[in-house]
């Protein structure tokens, strides 16, 4: 191959059809090719010969050429068509020096001339070189000096396109450059070690996580790892060599960093001794001390939080979203008697009364989960029958929380404290009853005294109202001892209210003035009528007692379909008729408000304390409730909550 910095000039061209004289060596050098020339002719022109020495030409990978003693190139093999697509009567008019590229033609120059001066000496250079399409091809050439050979006196070199390779190598150091940036960057640690678990590489990160030098790691890393760890990373890595390929753990090892402090890291290994690549076992850790000390805290406070639920002194149970319970606590268990796993799914239904559990259900349904929804519940049927309280709260939207609460003892304790309050005042009550029939009484006998005046009539009619009157006062005290039961029915609330207005109107007539908005016309409610006036009463007196002069007491009934999110505390999602009492008198101090219904407290100078507790008893027992609202100066609201009976006519 001859190597020049230019075309060669018509002189030259024209020089070479002059004769000169040639050394004796040339002259033989020359014969030679001349004879190569003849014989390489002669086989061409040979019929099937010529036709595969055509087809080897055009599919073979790699072309020859032959340059003389002086680096000229004289000759080239046809298959140089094939390989960079030029004919060798243009490959050799071109040169190589005008077809290489630029940044490549010193070095090959130099390893040509490098051979020219050793004589059977060899030499492998790599370039680019112009494909007759215009591309850059990388070209790969072994040369070898033969200028001593007889009968070729040059240089052999056989090219061939390693474009491929050379990319691919390329693009192969790259992805190895990238990927060793990543991992220097990355905060985990990666180290290359070999069959004996010596570091033969490991990331700069170490510095990072371990306050030690990289040099320091690969020096005795394994002194570094608590004893305890020890064996399961020999465990670890054995059979990480016995699964080649197969990424082997995570197990957690301890690590001391050079302040003293134990790191847990995280570390998976993996055998890539097979790899060209790699060339080892591939060890990955990551500091995980903060998430193990995490989830180390969260378990114990999850374990902390089951002993809690399940010594609850309540019932707690979990449920899905169609209400299947999935868990019960302890308390339920015991306080039913049954096993907690005989409650799961829809176990739990055995427990309560069948026309309760479809009714829960159902309003469970409409629910939407906003803020928590309050039911109560009836055990099956038997002598010891009880009220439970449902309560439920939607943490998530998958599932629910519930707690269950026996309500019968308490309910039993308000009656008890409510018949010993009573007791306790008796005397007082009592007194005061007295007191009024013995003037009753005396009115009775003087209008008696005047029977023989002329308006007779008049003063018996005053002596039976009297007499009626203490009758009244004898039925409040004997109500006082004893609840409304077992008269329960489906009140009108119209004429009822129509009845009471008058005689409320005078117990009010000279404080305050009475307004009846509604008096429920063709509403009917769950109740007994007799006890339920006195309850409206007891309301409107206690009104009567907290506005000023000239105040205002109203009278509202209404009808109510209550949700389990409109549902005040204590109410039931259902039908309901409410009836409520409102002034405008000085309120209820919001610190004793929750205290309104307790047995024997009052804010009166002269009350017992017993109004408000017994009402709410009598209103409980017919199925409601009684609730209060109030501001300071603004005034107070009780509202009688009673079941609707508008289906019992």
């Amino acid at each position: 191959m001859t190597l020049v910095k230019g075309p060669m000039t018509a002189a030259d061209r024209g020089s070479r059809r002059r004769p000169r004289r040639r050394s004796p060596r040339h002259e033989t050098q020359m014969a030679n090719l001349d004879s190569h020339h003849t014989m390489n002719d002669e086989f061409q022109t040979d019929g099937i010969p010529a036709r595969i020495a055509k087809a080897v030409s055009k599919h073979t990978s790699e072309f020859h050429t032959l340059s003389d003693a002086s680096q000229r190139l004289v000759w080239v093999s046809d298959s140089v068509v094939g390989v960079i697509g030029y004919q060798p009567s243009d490959f050799l008019i071109r040169l190589p020096v005008s077809i290489i590229h630029p940044d490549d033609y010193r070095r090959a120059a130099t390893a040509i001339r490098q051979l020219s001066e050793e004589p059977g000496g060899r030499r492998r250079v790599q370039y680019r070189i112009r494909h007759a399409d215009g591309t850059w091809r990388w070209v790969e050439t072994a040369m070898t000096n033969l200028t001593d050979e007889p009968g070729i006196g040059g240089i052999v070199s056989t090219s061939r396109d390693v474009t491929s390779r050379v990319m691919a190598k390329r693009r192969l150091s790259q992805s190895e450059r990238r990927l060793r940036s990543i991992v220097s960057s990355a905060g985990d640690i990666v180290a290359i070690l070999d069959s004996s678990r010596k570091i033969d590489y490991v990331t700069p990160t170490v510095a990072g996580v371990l306050k030690r030098s990289a040099a320091a790691v690969m020096a005795d890393w394994e002194s570094f790892i608590h004893p305890d760890d020890i064996a399961a990373l020999e465990e670890l890595f054995a059979s990480a060599l016995r699964n080649a390929g197969a990424t082997q753990g995570p197990i957690d090892l301890r690590m001391e960093r050079s302040d003293g402090e134990w790191l847990t890291l995280e570390t998976l290994i993996t055998d890539y001794r097979a790899d060209p690549i790699i060339r080892g076992v591939v060890l990955n850790a990551r500091d995980v001390t903060n998430k193990r000390r995490i989830e180390a805290e969260r378990l114990r406070n999850q374990t902390m939080f089951n002993a809690l639920v399940e010594m609850a002194p309540i019932g707690i149970f979990l449920a899905d979203r169609s209400g299947e319970w999935t868990y019960a606590n302890a308390k339920i268990s015991s306080e039913f008697n049954v096993e907690s796993s005989s409650l799961l799914g829809k176990g739990w239904t055995q427990l309560f009364d069948a026309a309760d559990v479809v009714r829960f259900r159902s309003e469970l349904a409409r629910w939407d989960g906003v803020g928590r929804y309050v039911t109560e519940l009836t055990t099956r049927s038997s002598p010891d029958a009880r009220e439970v309280k449902v309560t439920i709260s939607r943490p998530e939207a998958s599932g629910m929380v519930g707690t269950i609460e026996d309500v019968t003892s308490r309910r039993e304790l308000d009656e008890m404290l409510i018949d010993g309050a009573a007791l306790g005042s008796l005397a007082g009550v009592v007194g005061g009853a007295a007191h009024d029939i013995h003037n009753l009484l005396s009115s009775i006998g003087f209008q008696l005294g005047l029977l023989d005046s002329v308006d007779e009539a008049d003063r018996v009619a005053a002596a039976n109202e009297a007499i009626d009157r203490a009758c009244d006062i004898t039925e409040d005290l004997m109500a006082m001892s004893r609840p409304s039961r077992g008269r329960v029915s489906s009140v009108e609330m119209g004429p009822m209210i129509a009845g009471l207005a008058d005689m409320l109107g005078v117990l009010v007539e000279h404080q305050a003035d009475l307004v009846v908005e509604s008096r429920g016309d063709e509403v009917f409610a769950l109740a007994d009528r007799t006890g339920l006036e006195r309850v409206i009463t007891n309301l409107v007196v206690n009104a009567r007692d907290a506005v000023e002069p000239r105040g205002r007491i109203v009278i509202t009934v209404n009808e109510i379909e209550c949700d389990a999110v409109d549902a005040p505390p204590g109410i039931a999602p259902g039908d309901y008729v409410t009836i409520a009492v409102r002034d405008n008198g000085c309120g209820i101090p919001a610190a004793v408000i929750d205290r309104v219904f307790e047995p024997y407290f009052t804010t009166k100078s002269d009350g017992n304390g017993i109004g408000l507790a017994a009402s709410r008893r009598n209103v409980r027992t017919w199925g409601g409730d009684i609730t209060v609202e109030s501001s300071e100066r603004k005034g107070t609201t009780m509202t009688v909550w009673l079941r609707s009976g508008s289906n019992l006519g």
